[in-house]
């Protein structure tokens, strides 16, 4: 019998949503019943309709000592599809979610133990088109990307050095079931694939980070990307 998910926090999910992410405010029947459309060579186009929704949350924090951005990246479990290959949280939205942002509000709880405050906005991409794959068993099925900022005081645990305080990286609590690991990745490592890591006999080693499928790296890279041109024009998620 698979085990059972993460319950839900009580009083369920509680979040604001910035005006980039209102057109995902929609049920999962919302966006299962619009047609894709994709351009082909000579004036073809290929039309497809998903039969199934994913959600993925981009989760970054600066709260580190440097002040960073990093982003969370999840190791899927080695029983599993695509095993030991890095992710960001997410999966599939059910019908009985009350929207596909609370759809992924629910897999980043149950798979990081995280509480979304805002949904910020869709991150796509290089291609600027929405991902489509299928399934091992042949099922068609959309995925829709969004940064979403995290009340990072939930669960926070303040520490030292020398003489300065800070509350650290979110705490994150991982569903073992599914995943393995978790890092808190710079863009600069995302983008080489690697970063050096302490062990737990505190040597530090090389870990790689390969990823699910290069879509997913380069969503990851366009959601660095953004921040960096929104603190660049001086705004904030809640302006996005």
């Amino acid at each position: 019998m698979a085990p059972l998910p993460r319950p839900l926090p009580q009083g369920g999910f509680t979040f604001s949503i910035s005006p980039s992410a209102t057109h995902l405010n929609h049920p999962i029947s919302h966006f299962l019943s619009t047609p894709l459309t994709f351009e082909g060579s000579a004036s073809t186009s290929t039309t497809i309709r998903p039969q199934a929704l994913a959600g993925g949350a981009l989760v970054f924090s600066r709260s580190a000592p440097d002040a960073v951005d990093r982003i969370l990246l999840l190791q899927r479990a080695p029983y599993d599809s695509m095993p030991l290959r890095w992710e960001i949280p997410g999966g599939a939205c059910d019908p009985e979610d009350e929207s596909f942002l609370h759809g992924v509000a629910r897999e980043m709880w149950e798979e990081a133990g995280l509480l979304p405050k805002r949904m910020v906005c869709q991150v796509i991409g290089k291609d600027k088109k929405p991902q489509v794959f299928l399934t091992r068993s042949g099922k068609v099925v959309m995925k829709i990307s969004v940064e979403v900022e995290i009340d990072e005081a939930f669960g926070a645990e303040e520490e030292t050095d020398g003489n300065m305080k800070w509350k650290g990286l979110p705490k994150v609590m991982m569903d073992p079931n599914e995943h393995v690991r978790f890092v808190w990745a710079t863009e600069e490592e995302c983008r080489a694939g690697v970063m050096m890591v302490e062990d737990e006999e505190g040597e530090i080693e090389e870990l790689k980070l390969n990823f699910t499928h290069k879509e997913q790296r380069e969503t990851i890279l366009e959601g660095f990307e953004i921040r960096k041109r929104r603190a660049l024009e001086g705004g904030d998620a809640e302006d996005a």
